[in-house]
């Protein structure tokens, strides 16, 4: 990790406890925290930009084993038109990611927790969305 990412590292941790106590797991290589917050809950990452800085990223796995296809892709497309924060993308292996990132200096406790709390509700209304519509499956996460 650079200096940034460790110190924000820490910070996170700090406010992620503060807001979800015992609640908060964090992986074992300490990479990354986990909040079970809703079906499917939200990790929670600091990844370095450059030397200098870094930033928090939240996400969502909310559906595995998807036809990447026209009518998700169109689905994916207008759904994020109506997200007031986050986006949702496919990873390779077709699975549905909401993510969002927040800058170093917008990390607070009030903030990243409302973060979370947000991403886990809005994750678990696009995942039934999902089931409904395509027959996703829900990915739950760990640490």
């Amino acid at each position: 990790m650079t200096p940034a990412q460790a110190d924000l590292h820490e910070r996170v941790g700090v406010h992620l406890r503060e807001a979800f106590g015992e609640l908060v797991k964090e992986a074992p290589d300490g990479s990354a925290f986990f909040v079970p917050l809703g079906r499917i809950g939200v990790r929670v990452e600091v990844e370095a930009v450059g030397e200098q800085d870094a930033l928090v990223e939240c996400y969502a796995w909310i559906a595995q084993k998807l036809a990447v296809d026209e009518a998700l892709g169109s689905f994916l497309a207008h759904r994020n038109a109506g997200l007031r924060f986050g986006a949702l993308c496919v990873d390779g292996e077709g699975a549905v990611i909401f993510r969002h990132a927040l800058f170093a200096e917008a990390t607070t406790k009030l903030v990243l927790g409302r973060l979370v709390e947000v991403m886990a509700d809005t994750a678990d209304t696009i995942d039934q969305e999902l089931r409904e519509r395509f027959g996703a499956v829900a990915i739950p996460q760990a640490p």
